[in-house]
């Protein structure tokens, strides 16, 4: 009852969070008035990238990799001197922890025990506390941990393999993308439906009739 209990915590913690890459992608082809499905599949098309709904399979393969506490600093100094990225910390909206890393990381401690696998936590915190410290210090900045830095090792004291990870997020938060299609698609907030168009502003180089020549099609490789 009890890992049911905290399986269903974890639904819920990634049914919804406002307009990340993955809803974005939703709502913009749901605003073309492309079908429900259309529109969720491009939001799962969004989801498989490791930096949004992968991150927390990168982040299991990290602990994976470290082994143990005593490998946390090194592993630290190592990534942070290559210019590689500590995964599962930081978020593009919050400037604190994300209150729903606060709720996962009890449930992955007592998941961790429960399992007889409490390293995988005990890793994972010590990450975090060295982390922000390294930040703090060679950087000079805050670091926070993000959803997905511990729900990784509350999945894995599961028992719920690396390859479902994504699956599970997206099985919930279709809860939350279908409620922003039908948003986008039925809401009265405008008069008439409106088409996402970003605009873009192009940087390079201008090639055009006065500034350089193309060569012809039968010269170009």
């Amino acid at each position: 009852p009890e890992v049911a209990r905290f399986f269903d915590v974890c639904l819920v913690l990634h049914a919804e969070h406002s307009f990340n890459a993955s809803t974005f992608a939703a709502r913009e082809v749901a605003s073309t008035r492309a079908h429900l499905y259309a529109a969720i599949g491009a939001a799962m098309g969004a989801l498989s990238g490791e930096l949004h709904g992968g991150a927390n399979t990168q982040v299991m393969k990290m602990l994976l990799k470290i082994g143990s506490v005593e490998n946390v600093e090194n592993y630290i100094n190592t990534e942070l001197e290559a210019g590689r990225r500590i995964m599962g910390l930081g978020h593009a909206v919050y400037k604190v922890d994300d209150p729903r890393a606060l709720i996962l990381a009890p449930m992955s401690q007592k998941m961790g025990q429960k399992a007889g696998q409490p390293q995988w936590y005990d890793i994972s915190k010590s990450l975090e506390i060295k982390s922000k410290e390294a930040f703090k210090t060679r950087k000079k900045m805050d670091i926070f941990v993000n959803v997905d830095f511990y729900s990784a090792s509350l999945y894995y004291a599961m028992g719920i393999a690396m390859d479902l990870y994504t699956p599970l997020f997206a099985i919930s938060r279709i809860a939350g993308w279908s409620s922003h299609v039908i948003e986008e698609r039925f809401a009265q907030a405008a008069e008439k439906p409106e088409l996402y168009r970003p605009e873009s502003k192009y940087i390079g180089d201008y090639c055009g009739p006065d500034e350089c020549s193309l060569e012809t099609l039968e010269k170009r490789g």
